[in-house]
């Protein structure tokens, strides 16, 4: 298998444009073929053990698909038999007709009769057939989401995936020809329960500017290297006693976590191998609906209606998160599976050089023009559900951004030292792209105002009302408001094609005007 990888992966470097689709299917190769990599035995124990429920999970879906196999299909036997024909005694079918005709000719239609033909001549309404024991999150009769979002209700099957999974495919939010199937599910391996190690473990193997996602729950702080969220997409964990699955979606550059706890249920997610416009398509192991990694939301299955809420997950690098917090923990490379990390299977995915990244799972002819494909975005959805999308280099010229949206007062930041994992094969040879972080600008009643610190090289920001040093994650490091955190403004760093698919009304900000001290 490793031969045929390096094979796949020489070919891609000859053939240049195609050598992201390339990379993707030596992706799909390693995902399916390997099994787990030889580790110290200890840790690989530990690991393995961690990994096998990703399997062992998925068996109640199965268990559901072989009880729909052994029970007659509902929607079949209304086809084949009149409601109530099992119960029914007396003369034949064909006997029963003919009395049945005698019966007409003697004597015209009565009032009630005539009702029974009129209600026969009306559309018949289709019954719902879902899996066995099927609990919905929404009434059956449920017509929209809270959000306002029509449901459809049918009985339609996809043809081509998902033939033996337990989704309850009648409730949906979509359209089943929105899918395109890049790999079987599970293909690519979720993550669950990982092993971390300390940052200076994590520094003998990693530069201080590979990108980390990074999660901090009530101080409970840990950083997901994106080369491994690469191979994988889904972490499965509990950080500061929450349960939190962290999720990163290569073709769209998004990496977004979500609380994975809905009332008493924890759901722990897997990758379906669906997506939709490129977007990862997560499916739940609970009830094996499908969620969209962009939004959180549930759109095909039982638990429609729901959406997960979403978590503080900013990109940073080794060298910001060890700066800030020396304490945190980084997820291990000792995974149970066996990988190259470190190794870019989108090799030149956003390479500027070809014109950036090509969505091969979108339809091109939709995409808006406001903005190239492969432009970066600091994307944002408010309060009310509107939408609004900073150019990334209209952030990365003016460093700092203040605007006023959807009600909230905001300050967009941005600096340098942060690697692109999608640019060459080798992770840490990529090119610097930055990164970004968006924080109310009002604290303690007082609203603030910032701009780049000219004393460091941009990582750092002074508001010019106190003069105090504010860093990538908020936080006053220096002068009077030292100690102070402003307020993060939960946002994501999409290509632009990915986040105008989900929001085309979304609002775009192209140029960055100054701004004086009074914001």
């Amino acid at each position: 298998m490793l031969r045929i990888m390096r094979i796949i992966r020489n070919i891609a470097r000859t053939l240049g444009s195609f050598g992201v689709l390339i990379g993707a299917l030596a992706l799909l190769l390693a995902a399916c073929g390997d099994e787990p990599a030889p580790q110290q035995q200890e840790q690989r124990a530990a690991a393995t053990q961690q990994a096998e429920p990703e399997t062992v999970e998925s068996q109640p879906g199965q268990q559901q698909a072989e009880q729909r196999q052994s029970q007659p299909d509902p929607a079949s036997d209304e086809q084949q038999q009149p409601d109530g024909a099992a119960a029914q005694t007396g003369p034949s079918p064909s006997s029963q007709a003919e009395q049945d005709q005698q019966s007409q000719v003697a004597a015209p239609p009565t009032e009630q009769q005539t009702d029974q033909q009129s209600q026969q001549d009306q559309p018949e309404q289709q019954e719902i057939s879902l899996p066995i024991g099927t609990v919905t999150f929404l009434p059956l009769d449920a017509t929209e989401t809270a959000e306002g979002i029509p449901i459809i209700r049918d009985n339609q099957r996809p043809r081509y995936f998902g033939l033996d999974w337990g989704t309850a495919w009648s409730i949906r939010l979509v359209d089943l020809d929105d899918f395109s199937q890049g790999a079987a599910r599970d293909a690519i391996p979720a993550i669950s329960g990982p092993l971390y190690v300390t940052l200076e473990e994590a520094s003998a193997y990693y530069t201080d500017n590979v990108p980390l996602v990074q999660v901090n729950i009530d101080g409970d702080v840990r950083g997901f290297p994106l080369e491994i969220l690469t191979w994988h997409e889904i972490v499965n964990d509990t950080i500061g006693g929450m349960p939190i699955t962290v999720t990163y979606c290569p073709l769209c550059n998004t990496a977004i976590a979500f609380e994975s706890q809905i009332g008493e249920e924890v759901f722990k997610f897997g990758v379906s191998g669906l997506l939709r416009n490129s977007d990862l398509v997560m499916y739940d192991r609970n009830t094996e609906s499908l969620w969209q990694q962009s939004s959180g939301r549930a759109i095909v299955g039982a638990m429609v209606g729901a959406r997960l809420t979403y978590v503080p997950a900013p990109v940073v690098s080794l060298g910001q998160l060890r700066g800030a917090y020396p304490d945190a923990i980084v997820m291990s490379r000792d995974t149970g599976w066996f990988r190259e990390y470190g190794q870019n299977p989108y090799r030149g995915y956003d390479d500027p050089a070809r014109g950036g990244p090509y969505p091969f799972f979108f339809d091109r002819d939709t995409i808006d023009e406001r903005l190239p494909p492969a432009e970066r975005v600091v994307s944002i959805e408010g309060p009310t559900g509107a939408a609004i999308a900073y150019a990334w280099s209209a952030v990365a010229d003016a460093r700092v951004v203040h605007d006023t949206f959807d009600g909230v007062d905001l300050v967009v930041f941005w600096t340098p030292g942060v690697l692109s994992i999608l640019d060459t094969g080798h992770a840490a040879m990529a090119r610097d792209v930055g990164t970004t972080a968006v924080f109310e600008v009002s604290l303690g009643g007082r609203t603030l105002s910032f701009a780049p610190n000219p004393a460091d090289e941009g990582q750092t920001f002074i508001d010019e009302q106190t003069g105090s040093v504010w860093d990538i994650f908020g936080r006053a490091v220096d002068g009077e408001l030292a100690g102070s955190q402003l307020t993060r403004v939960i946002h994501s760093d999409h290509f632009w094609f990915a986040w105008q698919a989900f929001h085309p009304d979304t609002e775009v900000v192209s140029m960055v005007m100054t701004v004086d001290s009074d914001g």
